[in-house]
This record gives C-alpha cells, sequence and structure tokens, in this order.
C-alpha cells in the first residue's frame, strides 16, 4: 500500500473516530440531562405531594401507551406540534431519514455497521430536536409562569380580583404557546361565567409541564378558600428556584461547549503539527529499508 493510500485511509479513520466520539458525547450528554430532570421532577412531586398515581390515572395512561398513535399525537400536541409535525408526518420523517442515512453510508463507507449506526442516528434525530426543542420551550413557559404568578400575587395582595387578574396576563409571556393559552385562559374564564375549572382543564392539556399542573391546582382552590396568595408565593418560590438553576445549567453547558470546542481545536492542531514528522519518518524508513 502506497503513501498516499495509508494518508487516505488514515485520514478516514480519523474522521470515523471523530464523528462516533461526537455521536458518543451528544447522546450521553442527552441522557445525563435526561436523568437529572426525570430526578428533579420526582423531588417536586415528592415536596408538594402530587397524589398522580390514583387507580383511574393508572388505567389512563396504560391505554395511552397502548393507544401509542392516539399518545404520540396527545404528546405531539402538548410540544406545540415542533416543525409542524402530526403522528403521520413524525413517523415517516424518522423512517426517512433513517433510509437515507443508511444508504449514504453504506455507499460511502461499505461497512454494514457504520450505515447501520448512521441509519439509528437519522431515526432518532427527530426525537432528539423535540427533546431539546421540548427542554427549551418548558424552561420559557416555566419563566413566563414565575412572572404570570408574581403579577398575580401583587394584584390579589391589591384586592383586585382573579378575573381581572387573569385578563392581562398573556402580556407577561414571551413564549409564544403560553401567551396564546394564557389569553385563551381568561376568555375561557370569564365565557363560563366564571368557573375556574372549565378553564383550568382547557389549560392542562395544552401543557405537558409539571409546573403549570401545580398553577391550575393552586387557582382550583381559589372557590374553594377565597386567598390562594400564600399558596402562590410558594409556587413562585419554586419556581424561581428553578429558573436560577436553569441559569446554572445554561453556564455549565456553555463551559462544556467551550471546553470540547478547545479540546478539538488542539487535537486539530497537534495532528497538523505532527502528521509532517510521521510522514518524514515513515518516508526515512522506506528510503532505508528499500
Amino acid at each position: 500500500m502506497s503513501i498516499k493510500e495509508n494518508k487516505q485511509t488514515w485520514g478516514k479513520n480519523k474522521m470515523i473516530n471523530l464523528l462516533l466520539f461526537v455521536l458518543f458525547f451528544i447522546l450521553s450528554y442527552l441522557l445525563i440531562t435526561q436523568y437529572i430532570i426525570y430526578k428533579k421532577t420526582e423531588r417536586y412531586k415528592k415536596k408538594n405531594n402530587l397524589k398522580l398515581s390514583t387507580k383511574a390515572h393508572f388505567f389512563k395512561e396504560l391505554f395511552s401507551k397502548i393507544n401509542f398513535l392516539k399518545a404520540k399525537e396527545d404528546f405531539l400536541s402538548k410540544q406545540g406540534n415542533p416543525l409542524n409535525l402530526n403522528v403521520s408526518s413524525y413517523y415517516l420523517s424518522k423512517i426517512a431519514l433513517a433510509l437515507f442515512l443508511f444508504v449514504i453510508a453504506n455507499t460511502n463507507y461499505g461497512s454494514l455497521l457504520i450505515a447501520i449506526l448512521f441509519g439509528a442516528v437519522g431515526y432518532f434525530f427527530v426525537d432528539t430536536y423535540i427533546f431539546i426543542n421540548k427542554k427549551t420551550r418548558d424552561g420559557e413557559v416555566c419563566t413566563d409562569l414565575l412572572n404570570v404568578t408574581d403579577s398575580i400575587i401583587l394584584q390579589l395582595s391589591a384586592e383586585v380580583s382573579l378575573k381581572e387578574s387573569l385578563k392581562r396576563q398573556f402580556e407577561n409571556c414571551k413564549n409564544k404557546d403560553f401567551k396564546k393559552a394564557m389569553l385563551e385562559f381568561s376568555t375561557q374564564y370569564e365565557l363560563s361565567e366564571l368557573n375556574i375549572n372549565v378553564a383550568i382543564e382547557e389549560l392542562k392539556n395544552k401543557f405537558d409541564i409539571l409546573e403549570i399542573n401545580m398553577f391550575c391546582n393552586v387557582l382550583r382552590e381559589y372557590n374553594k378558600v377565597g386567598n390562594i396568595i400564600e399558596i402562590l408565593e410558594n409556587l413562585s418560590e419554586m419556581l424561581r428556584v428553578k429558573y436560577i438553576e436553569k441559569l446554572k445549567s445554561a453556564t455549565r453547558t456553555k463551559v462544556l461547549y467551550i471546553t470540547f470546542g478547545v479540546i478539538v481545536a488542539l487535537g486539530n492542531i497537534i495532528m497538523l503539527t505532527f502528521y509532517p514528522l510521521f510522514i518524514s519518518i515513515g518516508n526515512g524508513f522506506n528510503t532505508i529499508f528499500t
């Protein structure tokens, strides 16, 4: 095998190893992030005594998992239908991406293992995007919810009625989905003759966010106890803690990306520096032994 062929093989192997390392890094980061979110969710449930595991809820969840198409449709709807995906286009895009990357990888590398790896990446690419989009969207909604909760606390403390307080809360929202939902929520509350339970169910069905459910449960107590300021203050404190955690997590992520970029840059510099030296040594050995 000539030096030129060795160089091409070495470059191809380097690219494959780098790609595999990047994929492993991304998958590890997503798994760790998902685990952290799960642990925080469990802690919030325990802290606020959320009893979500009733028998009716159990059978409803079981039926939803069996009827996976309806469950996926509901899931996409609660995520705001990212990329305008419905259940049909969701599965079609997953299959199309998997086949496309499988064929491309098999053609370029001639390896079934690498082709299967690329096909798997293509199949889960949409899910990865939805997961990242959900995390970003949930963070934005929780930030807006913090602003809404603080605003309601101030207005209720000033003896403003809940109906009047909810009217303009959509103006405190930056996320378009939550802004629209809050506008529809306040309108539904008025149209239902101040029956807040109807409006609450509408709001809860639009999101799959624990904090939204807690907010709705707090508002549900308004007709029972009248004064919900203290409960809202507890919710506000919890949302503030989560907001601070979000800022810390964003800072850690940026540091991680910068560190990874520096490592890749240094690796390339080292390769560019020592590669000619290795070639010269190889040529020297070839000259000696020929």
